[in-house]
């Protein structure tokens, strides 16, 4: 009875899947993502962001993304362009996962600094008109939430909605974005 009992038990043991490490503190990842802007569907308003993660205790972790935009503002029947360039770096707590770590819900905090660039830096529209502001300095401050899913074991697919509040901006201090990602873990 004895070697029935070790025999099944070894077949159980060695029928068991292993599974990839995921999340582990000092894990490092490259991240890209696209988003949009709500509330925008007539042109192609968007972000694209790419940067590096690093993971720290717990599923949470630290994330630093360069990020490009392009939002346009309507002007009589003229759309004048306003691009961003923003650094965005901040933390991202782990909220919620299964039990293998295979989706996540994670919640993100973050600091905004970056340039704003209005109509190709021309202060005059077709009309003659004249712009107060081609180009200024923003910052502010922005929140994340996220689900995120291993899709191999170190590739995660993100999907994700931003609310971010930025001084100094042409088109608002409120922004609202929504987007999905990749993220390579090594």
């Amino acid at each position: 009875m004895s070697r029935l009992l070790i025999a099944v038990l070894f077949i159980l043991v060695m029928n068991v899947q292993l599974f990839a490490q995921q999340m582990i503190p000092k894990q490092k990842g490259v991240e890209i993502s696209y988003s949009v802007f709500l509330n925008s569907p007539e042109k192609q308003n968007y972000v694209l962001a790419a940067g590096l993660v690093s993971y720290a205790k717990n599923g949470n972790y630290w994330f630093g993304l360069a990020e490009y935009s392009r939002k346009y503002y309507e002007y009589r029947a003229y759309d004048i362009p306003i691009d961003t360039f923003l650094f965005n770096g901040g933390y991202s707590f782990y909220l919620w996962g299964d039990s293998m770590r295979n989706v996540n819900l994670n919640l993100g905090i973050s600091g905004l600094v970056g340039y704003e660039h209005v109509n190709r830096g021309q202060a005059y529209l077709f009309d003659g008109s004249l712009l107060n502001s081609t180009e200024s300095f923003v910052y502010g401050a922005g929140g994340k939430l996220s689900v995120e899913s291993y899709v191999t074991k170190h590739l995660v697919f993100m999907v994700n909605g931003q609310l971010r509040f930025l001084q100094n901006s042409e088109l608002g201090a409120l922004h609202v974005l929504f987007g999905c990602g990749l993220r390579f873990n090594f």
